[in-house]
C-alpha cells in the first residue's frame, strides 16, 4: 500500500483450496476508515474470502460493498452500521453486534452469532439479516420493499420495544427460540409495529397482548401460504446456527399486518389530499468551495466519494485537476474555498488544507493512448507544470524548457521553505517522470531557439512567469532592493551570514504585504533579523494569509497600512498616510515585494504586438489562451500575476484548449454553475468542535452543497412513497406526488427543489 494506509498482513495457506482468493487482516488497532479501505482494495484485487481478526468496535464494516460472491468473516465485536448500504456480499459475525446493523441494506446476507443492538435493519430495502439471539429497541424501522427486493429479518431471541415501527415492507420473523412468555416483543403500551403500513411480522410461541399492538397494527390469522413463505428462512436460520428447524416450526405462530392505509398520514405536511401543482427535480450544481477555487478543485465531490468509501476514486478525481495538490493545496494555497465554505456559518470551514496533506497522492497517474503531436512548454512554474501534466496525461510527448536548474518556478525559487518544504514540492514533481515529461533545464530561450522550437514542435505553451522585478519610480530608487531577487538568492543558499552588513538591530522595511513579503520576512528572520525591527507597509490591507500575518504580528512584526511610498534615502524612507501627512521610517534596507513583469522578448513579433503597456499578454475573459501565432498559447503570470492556484487552473484550461485544437474538436470552456445561496442549508447542521472528528471523517462535516450523496433522506421522507432511487437516478411518480416539498426540505445539499409541473 502507498499513501497514508497501513500495509496489510495477509496470512494465506497455499495448500488450502481457493487460498489465492483468501486474505486475513489483523484488525486490532486499525482505524475503521483504513480498515474499510483495506477490505475494498482486497475485494478489487480479487479476494473473495476476507477474514477480519481482532475486530474491536470499528464502524461501517462492509459498507457499500457490492461484490455478490464476497464473504467477509468478522471475529470480534464490530461497531455501529455494520453492512451499511450493503449490496451483495455475505458478512458473518462471530460475536455480538452493535447498533444499526444492515442500515439501508440493498442486497446480500448478514449473520450475527450473538446479540444485536438497537435500530437493526433501519430502512432495509433488500437482503437477509439473521441474528441468533436477542435484539434491542426500534428494530426494523422503515423497512421497505424496494422494487422487487424484499428485505428479511430473522431474530432468534426476543426484541425490545418498537419492533417494526413505521414498517413499509418486507418480513420480520421473531423466532423466540427459547419460548419466552413475556417481554418477547417489548412491553410498552402500543409500541409493537406502531405506524406499520406495509410488510408482515411473524411471532413464534407468543401471542402479543392487545395493549402491545401499536396504532395501525392488526393481529391476523396465519394461513398455509404464510407458513410456506417463512419456512425457507427459518430453515436457513437453523442451518446458519446449527440448530434443529423442526421444533421451531412446530410452535404456535402469530402474524401482524397493517390494519389499513398509513395511520399517521394526516400528521404529515401537507397532508395527503393536497396537490400544490409542484414537482421535485434532482439538480446537482457546483459547491461554493469549488466555484471559488481558481484551479477548480472539486472539494465537495471529493468529499462525497470519501463519504461513499471510494478513497481511490476521490484522489483520482483531484488528479484530473492539478499535479500540485499536495504542495499547493496542502501548504501555500490561501484556501479561498475555505473562505466560501458554508460550514463556516456553523462552526469552522471544512479543513481543505489538512485533507490535502492527509490524502497524499501516491497513485499512478492514468494516461490516455499515446499521440504523435509533440508539445513544448517554456517555463516550469505552476502554469507550465500544470499544462505539461494535463497534456502528458492525454498522451502527448511533452518537453519543458526552463532557465533554472530545477523545475518549480517561484515554488522552488521564491516561496519560503517554511511555508513549502522542499521535499513536499519534490513529492509532486516526481509524477512528471512517470508521465514521460522531459525537462531541458539551465536553458534561457532566445529568438533563435524559439524559431527552432516552432520547427520541432506542433504547439508551444509559453508560461515563463513574471520574474523581472519592478521598483516604484520614486526619488532615491537606487536604495530599494527587489524582494524577488533576494528570495531567489536566499533559497539558492547564497547567504551564509549577514545580508548587506545588517545586524539584528538594523531596521528593515518591507514594501507590500502579500505572501511573497511573508516569505521575505521569514528569510530575514532566519538570517538573524530581529522581528521587532521589521515593518511592513502597504497601500491597502495586506493580502497575505490571515494566519500567517497573525503569526508574524505575534512575533513583533508591525503591519501598517495604508501608507504610500514617496522617497527613499540611505537613512530610510518617507511615506504618506491616508490623510496626506508625511512620516519618516528609519531603514537600513528597504525590500520591495509589489510587482514583477514577464520577459518575453524571444517571442515572434506578431505575439509581442499583443502585449499590453505593462508587458503582459492579458485578456479580459481568459476564455482562450491562444496568441496571434496559431501554434503558440500563453498561460500563467504572463497573463497577469495571480495565485499559484490561479496559474494551475490557467495551465489546465490552456492544455484542454490545445488538446481540442489538435484533435479537431471545438473547444468549449468550462463553466461553473454554482448553487444559489437560497439553497444553502447551514441552519440544519449542528456545531462540532475541532477535536470531535479526525480529518478522515471530515466528510461528515461537509454539507455537500449542491451535491447528492445518495443519503436517501428525500426518499424516506416522502409521505406518499412517490420518490425512488435506482443507483444515481432518482424517479418521481407524479401520480403519487402531491408536490408537498417534504423531500426538498429534507435535502441538506439543496439538490432537490420544487418546480411547476
Amino acid at each position: 500500500m502507498t499513501g497514508n494506509y497501513p500495509s496489510l498482513e495477509l496470512n494465506m495457506r497455499a495448500s488450502e483450496p481457493g487460498a489465492d482468493k483468501t486474505a486475513e487482516i489483523d484488525a486490532d488497532g486499525i482505524y475503521y476508515r483504513q480498515l474499510n479501505e483495506n477490505i475494498r482494495r482486497l475485494a478489487l484485487e480479487g479476494k473473495r474470502r476476507i477474514i477480519l481478526k481482532g475486530v474491536r468496535g470499528q464502524r461501517y464494516l462492509g459498507a457499500g460493498l457490492s461484490f455478490t460472491d464476497l464473504y467477509l468473516q468478522v471475529q470480534g465485536i464490530p461497531g455501529e452500521d455494520l453492512g451499511f448500504n450493503l449490496n451483495g456480499p455475505t458478512i458473518e459475525v462471530f460475536g455480538h453486534s452493535q447498533n444499526a446493523v444492515a442500515n439501508t441494506m440493498d442486497n446480500g446476507k448478514i449473520i450475527v452469532h450473538g446479540l444485536g443492538g438497537d435500530a437493526l435493519a433501519y430502512g432495509m430495502r433488500g437482503g437477509e439479516l439473521f441474528v441468533r439471539d436477542d435484539v434491542g429497541y426500534r428494530v426494523g424501522i422503515h423497512m421497505k420493499e424496494y422494487r422487487r427486493k424484499v428485505p428479511v429479518l430473522v431474530i432468534g431471541g426476543t426484541s425490545g420495544d418498537y419492533l417494526g415501527e413505521y414498517m413499509a415492507g418486507g418480513l420480520i420473523i421473531l423466532l423466540n427460540k427459547d419460548n419466552a412468555k413475556e417481554f418477547v416483543a417489548g412491553n410498552s403500551d402500543k409500541t409493537l409495529a406502531t405506524g406499520i403500513h406495509g410488510g408482515e411480522i411473524y411471532l413464534f410461541g407468543y401471542e402479543p397482548p392487545a395493549y402491545l399492538l401499536g396504532i395501525g397494527a392488526l393481529l391476523t390469522p396465519v394461513t398455509r401460504d404464510d407458513l410456506n413463505k417463512i419456512k425457507p428462512y427459518v430453515r436457513e436460520f437453523a442451518r446458519c446456527f446449527q440448530i434443529e428447524a423442526v421444533p421451531l416450526l412446530k410452535r404456535e405462530l402469530f402474524k401482524i399486518v397493517p390494519a389499513g392505509k398509513r395511520p399517521f398520514a394526516r400528521f404529515y405536511y401537507p397532508s395527503y389530499p393536497v396537490d400544490t401543482g409542484l414537482k421535485p427535480v434532482h439538480v446537482e450544481k457546483c459547491s461554493p468551495c469549488e466555484a471559488s477555487c481558481p484551479a477548480g478543485i472539486p472539494t465537495g465531490r471529493f468529499l462525497r466519494l470519501l463519504r461513499l468509501g471510494e478513497a481511490e476514486k476521490a484522489i483520482r478525481l483531484l488528479d484530473e485537476y492539478t499535479p500540485l495538490r499536495y504542495s499547493c493545496c496542502g501548504f501555500i494555497c490561501p484556501h479561498i474555498c475555505m473562505e466560501n465554505c458554508t460550514r463556516r456559518q456553523v462552526d469552522f470551514p471544512v479543513r481543505s488544507e489538512e485533507l490535502a496533506r492527509y490524502y497524499k497522492n501516491d497513485l499512478t497517474v492514468e494516461m490516455e493512448e499515446a499521440k504523435s503531436e509533440r508539445i513544448a512548454v517554456i517555463g516550469a512554474g505552476p502554469a507550465g507544470l500544470s499544462a505539461a501534466y494535463q497534456l502528458a496525461r492525454r498522451g502527448y510527448p511533452v518537453t519543458v524548457f526552463d532557465e533554472s536548474h530545477r523545475p518549480g518556478g517561484k515554488l522552488y525559487q521564491v516561496v519560503s521553505r517554511i511555508r513549502l518544504p522542499l521535499e513536499s514540492l519534490e513529492h509532486d514533481l516526481q509524477k512528471f517522470a512517470s508521465l514521460g515529461v522531459k525537462f531541458v533545464l539551465n536553458t534561457s530561450v532566445n529568438k533563435g531557439m524559439m524559431e527552432n522550437i516552432l520547427k520541432e514542435y506542433e504547439h508551444v505553451v509559453v508560461s515563463v512567469g513574471a520574474h523581472q522585478p519592478l521598483l516604484p519610480p520614486v526619488k532615491g530608487k537606487k536604495y530599494l532592493r527587489a524582494g524577488l531577487d533576494f528570495l531567489k538568492d536566499y533559497n539558492l543558499g547564497r547567504f551564509t551570514g549577514s545580508y548587506l552588513n545588517l545586524n539584528p538591530q538594523s531596521d528593515v522595511v518591507v514594501v507590500g504585504g502579500g505572501d511573497a513579503a511573508v516569505d521575505g520576512i521569514e528569510a530575514f528572520m532566519a538570517l538573524g533579523a530581529a522581528p521587532d525591527r521589521i515593518t511592513v507597509i502597504d497601500i491597502k490591507r495586506p493580502s497575505a494569509k490571515g494566519e500567517e500575518r497573525s503569526r508574524l504580528e505575534a512575533e513583533g512584526i508591525r503591519f501598517r497600512y495604508p501608507l504610500f511610498l514617496q522617497e527613499v534615502n540611505k537613512e530610510g524612507l518617507i511615506v504618506k498616510d491616508a490623510l496626506g501627512q508625511e512620516q519618516f521610517l528609519p531603514a537600513a534596507l528597504v525590500l520591495v515585494f509589489i510587482n514583477e513583469r514577464p520577459q518575453m522578448a524571444f517571442l515572434p513579433e506578431e505575439v509581442l504586438a499583443g502585449l499590453d503597456q505593462r508587458g503582459f499578454y492579458s485578456r479580459e475573459d481568459e476564455v482562450s489562451f491562444r496568441s496571434a501565432h496559431p501554434r503558440i498559447s500563453i498561460a500563467g503570470d504572463v497573463q497577469g500575476q495571480g495565485l499559484v492556484t490561479t496559474n494551475i487552473g490557467r495551465g489546465r484550461k490552456c492544455a484542454l484548449e490545445i488538446d481540442a485544437l489538435l484533435r479537431g474538436r471545438e473547444y468549449v470552456p468550462e463553466k461553473k454553475d454554482p448553487l444559489e445561496s437560497v439553497f444553502l442549508q447551514p441552519q440544519k447542521a449542528s456545531p462540532a468542535g475541532e477535536e470531535e472528528l479526525s480529518i478522515e471523517e471530515e466528510y461528515d462535516r461537509c454539507l455537500h452543497c449542491g451535491i447528492c450523496v445518495q443519503c436517501d433522506r428525500c426518499v424516506e421522507a416522502c409521505p406518499r412513497g412517490a420518490l425512488t432511487r435506482d443507483g444515481e437516478t432518482f424517479n418521481v411518480d407524479l401520480f403519487l406526488c402531491g408536490g408537498c416539498g417534504t423531500c426538498a426540505a429534507t435535502c441538506l445539499g439543496g439538490v432537490i427543489r420544487m418546480v411547476p409541473r
